[in-house]
């Protein structure tokens, strides 16, 4: 799509966003330390410096604010509205993390301040080697993670609704959700789907397990028509879903009742923008903090603790819940 619109890539030292993924699964940030964020750092100060970069935008590169003011150039920051310092709502903990059963039974209240104190001391302890390299290059240390991902100018990619601030600086601004609008010719297979079946649309992205949702080759399932994205190993391979690598998901909903996601950002916008409900097992923390947002706006529900019996029931309640536009 980048080069298809003209522009030219270039080729930088980053992390390994694979083993990034893992480590996040069991909120194990060791990944953030001093020789990687080292290596990679000066890797986007050579870049900077070779292409006589005016402007430097990232969307939360951990060290490209350091490379950034290194180089003396303007940093614009793209963000999820969960990651600011002024979030106006509780990042809650993660399901999966081991605290959160000893939290379930306290009142709301005390859950919230206790999840904050913690969030507090993982930010600061995520931000010391950052705070490390720093001063290597004497630069002025920065109090927690937050702050650290931040830029001269931070622009929102997401709706206020959703995800809503409190005491913005004129530094941030909302910009909305930034999603690709790419040609509809890639969609003409749609026309293939029966026109007297429901469809539901599956869509997990790059962190996905797909083996959770095998139920689905079921018989039972074949009253409707499934249509799979990105499941590259093909476990869902009944009469009546049809896999395919890479969808036109906008157009494809268009067409939906339902779809079941990993609660990414961009496929979840999606759903809203095309009134889809959407039902979500996530794969980390963060699409966590996204589905809790369409669980209170009445757009989606966390699937990640239901039973077979709760899919059946949930997936033909989502059919029938209507979904507002409110943008």
């Amino acid at each position: 799509f980048v080069l298809q619109h003209g522009y030219k890539t270039f080729s930088c030292q980053q992390f390994d966003v694979k083993y990034v993924m893992e480590c996040s699964k069991k909120f194990d940030f060791s990944w953030l330390n001093k020789p990687t964020l080292d290596s990679i750092m000066l890797a986007q100060v050579a870049v900077i410096k070779q292409l006589n970069a005016d402007l430097v935008i990232g969307d939360v590169a951990p060290t490209l604010k350091i490379a950034a003011q290194i180089t003396g150039i303007q940093y614009v920051s793209l963000l999820n509205g969960y990651m600011t310092r002024y979030y106006a709502l509780n990042r809650k903990i993660s399901r999966t993390h081991f605290i959160y059963h000893l939290l379930s039974g306290l009142p709301p209240a005390m859950v919230a301040w206790l999840t904050n104190f913690g969030e507090n001391i993982s930010f600061k302890k995520i931000q010391q080697p950052f705070n490390s390299l720093r001063l290597k290059y004497r630069l002025l240390p920065l109090p927690n993670y937050l702050y650290e991902i931040e830029g001269n100018i931070n622009l929102i990619c997401d709706l206020p609704k959703l995800f809503p601030q409190k005491n913005l600086p004129s530094s941030f601004q909302f910009i909305g959700p930034l999603i690709y609008q790419y040609h509809e010719e890639n969609s003409s297979w749609l026309a293939e789907i029966p026109s007297n079946k429901k469809v539901i649309c599956i869509s997990l992205g790059s962190t996905g397990d797909w083996t959770k949702l095998g139920f689905l080759n079921d018989s039972y399932y074949s009253k409707y028509t499934i249509v799979a994205t990105g499941d590259t190993d093909k476990v869902l391979s009944a009469t009546h879903i049809v896999s395919r690598d890479f969808v036109n998901l906008a157009q494809l909903l268009k067409r939906s009742g339902l779809m079941i996601c990993h609660g990414g950002n961009g496929t979840i916008y999606h759903g809203i923008f095309n009134q889809v409900y959407m039902l979500c097992l996530s794969s980390h923390f963060e699409q966590e903090w996204n589905i809790d947002a369409l669980e209170r706006i009445g757009y989606g529900k966390s699937a990640d603790k239901f039973t077979e019996q709760d899919w059946k029931i949930e997936i033909e309640a989502g059919m029938m819940t209507y979904v507002s536009r409110f943008f």
